[in-house]
């Protein structure tokens, strides 16, 4: 059934009430967000649940504009309002974000109670410079709906949020995973989802890390034609929050990988990767250059945190991750060897594990050089 899902966006300061129209989406199951200023917060808590949304935005600052005794509060109060009456009312569940100006909310990704509470945080600048935020916001929205609609399923149910035939539930039946059917509300299962596969590699891959398996140069020819091929072959991730995320099954590339070049793909040199699925598909793709060894005979595994470019396991560092949950399904973040040289890594806020010390000061000394 058709329908305009209706959001809400809080936030004191009046002059921001465009960004309403920024996170709505026209159209067929688009989504239009009302602006509301706050006001006192168990009552406007309960204004919200009762207009039944599918969707609230929170201003991190609700209290700079009006400040009364009754106003005094931020985002976290009013949301943990919210979700504690979602948790007891799933089917009611909706999903949360958090946007403000982004030096008001640098501690955010450190914050173990706000990720408990939002899906997402985004600045203002980031909704007003990319209308590609809309796209994630409604996103959210029907995976939402998804897992709502699916919530009663007594087995499994996780497998259904991200469309996954029985013979491929085996494969990334992690623990971790499977514990999702043993959360109380969808919020709590769309942050799992969210943080520990769409924002991080492993189960899931985005662009840069499929390229990297794939040796492919993205700057080269015919990137767009190999990911047609990918979508084909179902290596694409269609499950919740895919259509604000583009994402591709690790273990379904792999597969695709070793039937196309009857190899691992790990086995393989860029070059030779890239010359299979050129063979294959009669495509011009180029492969990457390794940015160390400065040629395309290079194993590839990931891509650079940092840089983004392809990189060897053994010519880069682990990048040191605080307060973060490593489940085994998880990809370290990594750092190349040349973002180590040049330093490249500070500009993309990464630090370098301690355990990695020694090889940094050989390669800031240039002692890794042939």
């Amino acid at each position: 059934m058709n329908k305009m899902y209706q959001g809400i966006f809080i936030d004191d300061q009046k002059a921001d009430e465009h960004f309403a129209k920024l996170m709505s989406t026209p159209g067929i199951n688009g989504l239009t967000v009302k602006f509301q200023q706050p006001i006192e917060l168990i009552t406007l808590a309960n204004q919200i649940v009762e207009s039944e949304p599918d969707f609230v935005a929170l201003d991190y600052r609700l209290d700079e504009a009006i400040k009364t005794p009754k106003n005094a509060y931020k985002a976290e109060p009013l949301a943990q309002q919210l979700r504690s009456y979602t948790s007891e009312n799933v089917t009611q569940d909706f999903p949360i974000i958090l946007v403000s100006h982004e030096n008001k909310i640098t501690g955010f990704d450190n914050d173990v109670v706000a990720h408990n509470l939002f899906d997402c945080r985004f600045t203002k600048k980031e909704l007003a410079d990319n209308p590609e935020y809309n796209k994630k916001i409604l996103s959210l929205v029907k995976g939402y709906k998804r897992m709502i609609q699916h919530w009663k399923q007594k087995s499994e149910r996780w497998a259904t949020f991200f469309f996954l035939n029985k013979e491929e539930r085996v494969v990334i039946a992690y623990q971790a995973i499977r514990e999702m059917d043993n959360l109380k509300a969808p919020h709590q299962v769309a942050q799992q989802i969210l943080r520990y596969m769409i924002e991080r590699q492993g189960i899931l891959l985005n662009k840069d890390n499929v390229l990297a398996r794939l040796g492919v140069a993205k700057e080269g020819n015919d990137v767009d034609a190999l990911f047609k091929e990918l979508k084909k072959a179902k290596v694409t991730y269609t499950g919740v929050f895919s259509e604000g995320w583009s994402r591709w099954w690790e273990h379904r590339l792999q597969d695709w990988g070793k039937e196309l070049c009857d190899e691992d793909l790990g086995n393989m040199t860029a070059k030779e990767r890239v010359v299979c699925l050129n063979n294959k598909f009669r495509l011009n793709l180029s492969p990457f250059k390794s940015r160390w060894q400065e040629h395309t005979d290079a194993l590839f595994a990931f891509a650079c945190d940092s840089c983004h470019h392809p990189t060897e396991q053994q010519y880069s560092v682990i990048a040191y991750e605080p307060d973060s949950i490593h489940h085994s399904f998880i990809q370290r973040k990594h750092i190349c060897w040349k973002c180590v040289e040049t330093d490249q890594f500070l500009k993309s806020g990464l630090a370098i594990d301690d355990g990695e010390r020694f090889i940094v000061e050989m390669i800031q000394n240039d002692k890794m050089r042939d």
